[in-house]
């Protein structure tokens, strides 16, 4: 009995150490894992105090938003020249050619044809006393994005997949809607195009103009067809924001 005692003895001690040990280890990684997130990418000055608000935004009103991510890296395309630049993540960044004017970090445009500012006011109720002379708030502006990109995303249910949704999300936010669909209607009546799907289908199929824009160095070809992929890769321009926010 008393032998048998001492191995009980024993084998309790060493359950009691094995224990100790998994719970040391679990800790120190989880330590280590914590040490990892300190090292976070830089982002663009102006981001900082701005993320905050977008990821308010998308969880009040797009919580289902599959990537998060993607939305601080459009607002990175359209208001950012470099990271650096001034008007990178900035309220008051402005574009003013003979064609258009656009402000914001979302670049709402207005032109002789389209307004898009009073469009995006129009639909959604939550945006329906935005004044032009409030025009800078970043809070106003990051839900015009989010809804913006919300609504367009409910109306394109026939997409294939999420990710050719999310293409033609970004590529309608960028060309418009109706740009989008006469090009899903020329893919459907083009051989081996599928209507369905964005990559490799209506992303090669385009009524948009492909000679260079004066001011823009690319034609509106080019730059639609380019901007899903420059929100949409981890590399390099969305993977910065994926740990602050997805």
């Amino acid at each position: 009995m008393y032998i048998s005692h001492k191995a009980n003895v024993r084998g309790r001690w060493a359950l009691v150490m094995a224990i100790l040990i998994a719970v040391s280890t679990a800790v120190l990684g989880v330590k280590a894992y914590a040490g990892t997130r300190l090292d976070l990418p830089k982002l663009p000055q102006q981001a900082y105090d701005k993320i905050p608000i977008l990821k308010e935004e998308i969880k009040y009103h797009w919580a289902d938003m599959p990537f998060p991510s993607m939305l601080g890296a459009q607002v990175e395309s359209e208001s950012c020249v470099s990271i650096k630049s001034k008007r990178c993540w900035n309220t008051r960044a402005e574009l003013k050619t003979d064609r258009e004017y656009g402000f914001g970090l979302g670049q709402i445009t207005i032109t002789k044809r389209f307004n898009v500012f009073e469009e995006v006011k129009a639909s959604d109720k939550s945006l329906s006393n935005w004044q032009w002379d409030n025009r800078f708030d970043p809070r106003m502006q990051l839900r015009a994005i989010v809804i913006k990109d919300r609504n367009d995303f409910n109306r394109l249910r026939w997409a294939a997949t999420v990710t050719d949704r999310l293409a033609m999300t970004f590529s309608a936010y960028n060309g418009g809607l109706g740009g989008l669909l006469k090009d899903r209607t020329l893919c459907s009546r083009t051989a081996k195009c599928d209507p369905t799907r964005w990559f490799g289908h209506i992303e090669l199929t385009s009524l948009k103009s492909k000679v260079a824009v004066k001011g823009y160095g690319k034609s509106f070809y080019e730059i639609n067809r380019e901007y899903p992929k420059l929100i949409m890769d981890l590399h390099p321009r969305r993977a910065k924001y994926v740990p602050y926010m997805d």
